[in-house]
C-alpha cells in the first residue's frame, strides 16, 4: 500500500522543505498525488508525483448540454470545461495529455455535476444517473480518439455529494460500469466526500462507524475496482442541517461561485483522522495507494497524525 501527499501544480515545493525524499521518507510517504492543469507541469515537481489528480469543473453539464453560462474564457474552461460540447471533449483531452508527462500510476476526475444556482442547496435538481450517463458519453468520446481507445493511464473516478457518483451504494457503480466503452478505468473512493453523503454524521466515530457499515454491504467487484481511497474525514451533519440556503438572485454568477468556497469547506472538512478505528477501513478496502488529502498550511503536520495511525 502506497500512501500518498496531495499536492498542486500551482505551488511549489517549498513546503516539503530542500530534501523533499527526506521528509517524505522521515515520515512514510511514498510521493505525491498532483492536481494538474491545463498546462505544462513544473518539471521540479516531476520526480515526487506518483499519481495525479485531473482539473474539475463544477457544472461542465451545461456546455455539455450546449446551454452554457455566460463567463469569460478561463472561468468558462475550469467552471464548465468551456462552452460547448467540443470544448468538454478538447479540453478534458488537454488536461490528460498535459498530465502524461508525470507517467502517473492514476489519474483522479470527480464524476460530479451540480447547477450552479443550486452550490447553497440542500436538495439538487440534478439525477445522479443522468450525469453518470452523460460523463460516461463524454468520457468514451475522449478515450475513443485516443492510441488503442484506451487512455494512457487509468481514469480513478471520485464520489462527491453532489449529483453523479456518490457510491451510498452500488447502483451508481454499476451505471458507470454499463456505459463506460474503455476498460482502464478505477474508482477513487473518497471517504470524507462519501461522509458528507450521510446523515446523522457529528463526530469523527460517527463517520467511521457509517463507513464501515457501507463498505461492508459492497460487493467483490466494485472493491477490486476501488485502487485509491482519498483518507480523510468529515462530520458536518450539524451544519449541513442547518446553513441557510442561498441562490443566485441578488448576485453575479461570478460572485455566487466566489461565495460558496466558504461553504463548501464547511461541509467538506479535509480532516485526518485521529481514531485508529480508521484503519479497518482499509483493512475493507485494501486499495494499493492511499492519499492524505489534507488542505492547509499544516498539511505535512495533518498527514503525519493519520499516517502514524496506518502500518
Amino acid at each position: 500500500m502506497y500512501h500518498l501527499i496531495s499536492h498542486a501544480v500551482y505551488n511549489d515545493l517549498s513546503v516539503f522543505g530542500d530534501d523533499p525524499w527526506s521528509l517524505f521518507t522521515d515520515m512514510g510517504c511514498d510521493g505525491i498525488e498532483m492536481l494538474t492543469s491545463y498546462e505544462e507541469a513544473p518539471r521540479g515537481h516531476i520526480p515526487y508525483t506518483m499519481s495525479v489528480h485531473l482539473p474539475y469543473a463544477t457544472d461542465w453539464l451545461a456546455a455539455w448540454e450546449d446551454r452554457p453560462h455566460d463567463m469569460d474564457d478561463y472561468r468558462s474552461l475550469y467552471y464548465m470545461y468551456g462552452r460547448t460540447p467540443e470544448d468538454v471533449v478538447s479540453n478534458i483531452t488537454r488536461a490528460i495529455d498535459c498530465a502524461t508527462v508525470f507517467s502517473p500510476a492514476y489519474g483522479v476526475m470527480h464524476l460530479s455535476n451540480v447547477d450552479f444556482n443550486e452550490l447553497r442547496m440542500r436538495r439538487y435538481s440534478l439525477d445522479s444517473g443522468r450525469v453518470i450517463r452523460a460523463f460516461c458519453e463524454v468520457m468514451n468520446r475522449v478515450v475513443s480518439d485516443m492510441p488503442g481507445g484506451e487512455p494512457p493511464f487509468k481514469i480513478a473516478f471520485e464520489n462527491l455529494w453532489w449529483p453523479g457518483l456518490r457510491l451510498v451504494d452500488e447502483s451508481d457503480f454499476r451505471l458507470l460500469d454499463r456505459h463506460l466503452e474503455f476498460d482502464n478505468w478505477g474508482i477513487c473512493m473518497d471517504t470524507g466526500h462519501l461522509s458528507v453523503c450521510l446523515p446523522r454524521i457529528y463526530t469523527e466515530q460517527d463517520a467511521i462507524e457509517a463507513l464501515l457499515g457501507i463498505f461492508d454491504g459492497y460487493s467483490r467487484d466494485l472493491i477490486d475496482r476501488i485502487g485509491t481511497v482519498h483518507f480523510h474525514y468529515s462530520a458536518s451533519a450539524e451544519y449541513r442541517e442547518t446553513f441557510e440556503e442561498v441562490t443566485m438572485d441578488s448576485l453575479s454568477l461570478d460572485e455566487f461561485i466566489s461565495s460558496t468556497y466558504a461553504h463548501v469547506s464547511m461541509m467538506d472538512w479535509h480532516r485526518p483522522f485521529s481514531d485508529p478505528r480508521c484503519s479497518e477501513i482499509l483493512d475493507i478496502l485494501q486499495p494499493t495507494y492511499v492519499t492524505h488529502e489534507m488542505l492547509g498550511a499544516d498539511a505535512v503536520e495533518k498527514f503525519r497524525l493519520q499516517r502514524s495511525l496506518l502500518p
